[in-house]
């Protein structure tokens, strides 16, 4: 399993409409067969800072994930929402390390 952790910068006048966009990509995402799991939460002490957390059933799932068209559809909408560059990392899981868990 692959967790990806990615930090989001939002422009404060754009939170509503990238929530609305996030919650579209990750409602699709969640129905690809190689993810797990796809949370979106917010800083409640950052205005504008989310936090992705996606967890994939291996790195060639990670890669599907960015060739459909619901991720090219969501990047695209929310390329100009973004206040700064995304930051990302890959985490390979201790536990739960069974993906019935997740």
């Amino acid at each position: 399993m692959i967790v990806r952790c990615i930090n989001v910068f939002v422009k404060p006048e754009c939170i509503e409409e990238f929530k609305k966009a996030i919650i579209k990509n990750r409602n699709n995402s969640i129905k690809e067969p190689g993810v797990l799991r796809f949370d979106v939460l917010i800083n409640q002490e950052k205005s504008g800072e989310f936090k992705l957390v996606e967890v994939y059933r291996s790195e060639k799932a990670t890669e599907d994930h960015k060739l459909t068209p619901h991720y090219k559809e969501w990047k695209a909408a929310v390329k100009t929402m973004m206040a700064a560059p995304r930051q990302s990392g890959s985490y390979a899981v201790v536990a739960p390390d069974d993906p019935n868990d997740w």
